[in-house]
């Protein structure tokens, strides 16, 4: 054993030579011990040194089988976003066909605002002190939800122009078969005004209007159109109201 032990800490010479000319390039002693010790440091360094890597960096994610600690937790973020993006999706959806169905003269059991904007404050309409005039003139046929006229029928001279009844956006700016030019405005506290039969409309959907701007002209377009006139209907929370509960088209 003590031989053993002796030999081990015994010294060598290693000398580096040139393969060909045999030429000494240098020489250096070493025991086996301090060549064993040299061995198991760098080995402990290189190993040190790969665990860093591993565990500090992306490099981890290359290894076959190894898994992202943070996976689970970016997965379930991911589908959060995603479900709320479909929830927007649907939403966004359903405002499309219920104001479609307003278009065409349906009321609506949603809240059509409530359904884009979730967070936005139940309100009545009557906290809405006054509207403007869209367009002054007679007013040949009245809001009759029974017989389904969701609005008032106001004559006026064909070149008039009809202005925003309240501040709000552009929704709809279109033709349509039986309204012809058609503008829609959602407002606050969820309203929406309809403008139909209108010559040319003079906005286009998402333009941000105030009351009293200038957003179509007086016309007899559609085909349940009789003459030169507006259609105006006021809708609120998905729900036709009379006009003329709180505008006086005839200036009285």
């Amino acid at each position: 054993m003590k031989d053993w032990y002796k030999n081990f800490k015994s010294k060598f010479k290693i000398v580096i030579v040139h393969p060909e000319t045999y030429e000494e390039k240098g020489r250096f002693n070493m025991s086996k011990m301090k060549f064993t010790n040299m061995v198991v440091i760098y080995s402990l360094l290189l190993i040190a040194i790969t665990t860093c890597i591993i565990f500090f960096t992306s490099v981890r994610e290359l290894i076959p089988g190894y898994t992202d600690v943070t996976l689970d937790r970016r997965l379930y973020n991911m589908e959060r976003r995603a479900d709320s993006l479909e929830e927007v999706f649907n939403h966004q959806d359903q405002y499309i066909e219920n104001l479609k169905r307003i278009i065409n003269g349906e009321e609506v059991d949603v809240d059509i605002k409530r359904t884009v904007y979730p967070n936005q404050p139940q309100m009545n309409i009557t906290k809405i002190p006054t509207f403007f005039v869209p367009v002054n003139g007679l007013v040949t046929n009245h809001f009759n939800s029974n017989n389904k006229h969701f609005g008032v029928d106001v004559v006026a001279n064909a070149d008039a122009v009809i202005k925003a009844t309240a501040d709000g956006t552009v929704v709809f700016s279109d033709w349509s078969v039986e309204g012809g030019y058609v503008v829609g405005i959602q407002h606050d506290s969820n309203i929406i005004s309809i403008y139909k039969h209108n010559a040319s409309v003079l906005c286009h959907e998402g333009d941000v209007v105030k009351a009293g701007d200038a957003i179509a002209i007086v016309g007899d377009s559609g085909t349940t159109s009789t003459g030169p006139h507006l259609h105006f209907e006021l809708w609120v929370n998905g729900r036709a109201v009379d006009p003329e509960d709180y505008i006086s088209f005839e200036g009285k």
